[in-house]
């Protein structure tokens, strides 16, 4: 995984400060039997907090309100029209909680849905005790 921008934006009256931070190349896919399937694990959980972790004690003087981070899969999958999705995982966190979500494609939705939500409320919980 590769970080490809870290910006921070400024809301217009200057009271509320949105860091972004999107990360490229995470390895989100394996081959299934029927194309592929998104595959979180232990290892993968482990880096993701590590990352956000250190993301945060960046510039913990001067925090941002909220922060956010955009992890773009390495690979695509497809829908039942043809379109290429790449998986993406989104996390926010503001006020010292945090938000994941997902976007998938249908397959992903269909052969995966359980071991993402699974992984997603254990990622939360993971990161709401760093």
């Amino acid at each position: 995984m590769k970080i490809l921008f870290d910006e921070t934006y400024t809301s217009n009256e200057g009271k509320r400060t949105s860091r972004n931070i999107w990360y490229g190349d995470a390895d989100l896919t394996v081959d299934g039997e029927f194309g592929k399937n998104i595959n979180l694990n232990e290892d993968f959980m482990d880096n993701l907090c590590e990352i956000i972790k250190n993301d945060l004690s960046k510039n913990a003087a001067n925090k941002a309100t909220e922060t956010n981070w955009y992890i773009y899969g390495s690979g695509v999958t497809q829908d039942a029209i043809g379109d290429n999705i790449r998986p993406t995982i989104m996390v926010r966190e503001r006020s010292d909680e945090f938000i994941t979500n997902f976007n998938m494609s249908d397959h992903d939705f269909a052969v995966n849905i359980d071991a993402i939500l699974l992984f997603k409320a254990d990622f939360e919980k993971r990161l709401a005790s760093h």
